[in-house]
């Protein structure tokens, strides 16, 4: 699909979305799910404008308050609003840090959280930052919450607490156990040199 297409296909949702009041909880859901991969797709100047959207992002925050108990409509909304900061720079609001870390520890959530809120400005002076590192190993789904885990400590990897380390470092040695190829292998081992330096 050209770039020009994909314009119209995300300005379409984002204005179906936008009267997302008049959308039945399934037709939303779809609306949302189309949507959510749209911020995914490769980065483009020419999306800039519809993703680093204050207001669309405020109507997606609406769309969360009405349906918090739909996990999978909020692994979606996280997803779009995290991938809208990180990819186009959509101005971080208190309201969007707020969501995020309302979902950080949720059940089939938080690892989607993961992925995003540890960039956040306003998570440099969360004071539990690192019991909440230590704890997305153990969320599910665990594949999700592994890979999130490990680029959080890849991403603070100079900044490990030493209270923390060997919990780190028997992590990355169990990895190094169950990978099955040498390249994984030599991969974790890396990791726990530089954890250990």
């Amino acid at each position: 699909m050209d770039t020009k297409k994909n314009i119209e296909k995300i300005s379409l949702l984002k204005e179906k979305m936008s009267d997302w009041h008049k959308l039945s909880d399934e037709e939303l859901f779809l609306a949302v799910k189309e949507f959510e991969k749209t911020p995914r797709l490769e980065v483009s100047i020419y999306y800039k404008d519809l993703f680093n959207d204050p207001k669309f992002s405020q109507t997606l925050l609406d769309i969360y308050n009405k349906h918090k108990d739909v996990t999978k409509l909020v692994v979606l909304l996280v997803s779009a609003i995290g991938n809208m900061i990180q990819r186009y720079d959509l101005p971080e609001t208190k309201e969007i840090y707020e969501f995020m870390l309302e979902n950080s520890d949720k059940s089939n959530i938080g690892p989607y959280v993961a992925l995003f809120l540890p960039r956040f400005k306003h998570f440099e002076s969360y004071d539990k930052k690192w019991e909440y590192f230590m704890n997305i190993k153990k969320m599910s789904p665990k594949k999700v919450a592994e890979s999130s885990f490990e680029t959080i400590m890849d991403l603070y990897l100079e900044k490990i607490p030493e209270t923390y380390k060997n919990e780190v470092i028997e992590y990355f040695n169990k990895k190094v156990e169950k990978s099955n190829n040498e390249y994984g292998k030599q991969y974790y081992r890396d990791i726990i040199i530089k954890i250990m330096s």
